[in-house]
């Protein structure tokens, strides 16, 4: 069977463009489980202004606020990345929403929470201008709180054996 029919829809210039950025945030994210260096490096993707907006936690403004957060969590959590799973990802002009479920590690791969996110990246050119997060917070504090105190307790404890051993020598 042949038949004379076309396509109805080309791609143009603008779905290469949105295809582009939703590249961008797929990379973004990917990154974030790598290492903790690849985590921060990707945080080049905002622009100086941007507003990072993860209620309840403080709003942040530019990449260096950003890293000194995730620094901050790498200190008192044991943060070092992030297992992104991307379950979805749609673009509208400059605007993109990824609904995703993020796995959040320790140096050791030991889990503190995982939780449901929906974010919305906004675009200006090849930069990231706002980008707000959307998630149960209450239940992500209880959940990386409760394994944080297990962390650290587990951590004392080694660090009181280790000290008492090297008394007795």
């Amino acid at each position: 069977m042949t038949t004379d029919a076309k396509p109805t829809a080309t791609p143009t210039n603008a779905d290469a463009a949105i295809a582009e950025r939703e590249q961008r945030v797929v990379e973004f994210f990917t990154a974030w489980g790598e290492s903790f260096e690849a985590f921060c490096d990707s945080f080049a993707l905002l622009a100086e202004d941007c507003v990072w907006d993860q209620r309840p936690i403080p709003r942040l403004v530019g990449p260096r606020q950003a890293v000194r957060f995730l620094k901050l969590a790498r200190a008192t959590l044991g943060l070092v990345t992030i297992d992104v799973e991307i379950l979805h990802i749609a673009s509208a002009g400059e605007i993109v929403h990824v609904q995703r479920v993020d796995r959040l590690r320790r140096a050791d791969g030991s889990l503190i929470v995982a939780a449901p996110v929906a974010g919305v990246l906004e675009f200006r050119g090849e930069r990231v201008i706002a980008w707000r997060e959307y998630f149960d917070s209450a239940e992500f504090l209880i959940r990386a709180l409760a394994t944080s105190c297990v962390y650290v307790a587990r951590r004392a404890a080694q660090i009181a054996r280790t000290t008492a051993m090297a008394a007795v020598r």
